[in-house]
């Protein structure tokens, strides 16, 4: 005659007994672990995103202050060069040459801006973290 016992009461997800060497336990540390490190991804995303946003926002806004004040300036030299030169070539070639001049420069310059711009790294902390957490979760799996 073979006699079974069984327990009473079954293990529930929600019992933090000592049961199996605490797996149930480890598995939800585990879980509270992995979702606080997924709030502090989130958070530092956040806090760069509203930094970076302010960041081109302030630049821009300057960027659009000192080229209205150097519109002005810049303005005011090229009629006074364009009148200085009339007197040597004649108005229309002095007035074309300085175009020409312009066009060049502000063609340069806008390359410039354009090409420092697109070498901005945009949220560059986050991925540093998220790149590191990946990292040793996959190290700690295998």
């Amino acid at each position: 005659m073979v006699v079974a016992t069984f327990q009473r009461e079954m293990a529930t997800l929600g019992d933090t007994r000592d049961d199996d060497g605490g797996l149930i336990a480890l598995v939800k540390e585990t879980a509270s672990g992995f979702g606080q490190l997924v709030a502090d991804h989130i958070r530092l995303a956040r806090l760069e995103m509203t930094a970076d946003a302010k960041s081109y926002v302030r630049d821009g806004a300057m960027l659009l202050v000192g080229a209205f004040i150097i519109a002005a300036g810049y303005g005011l030299a090229c009629i006074a060069a364009g009148t200085a030169l009339a007197r040597i070539m004649g108005a229309p070639l002095a007035f074309a040459v300085l175009a020409l001049a312009h066009l060049i420069v502000g063609a340069i310059a806008l390359t410039l801006i354009v090409r420092r711009m697109k070498n901005i790294q945009l949220m560059h902390e986050t991925k540093t973290e998220v790149s590191r957490s990946v990292s040793v979760l996959s190290v700690r799996s295998h």
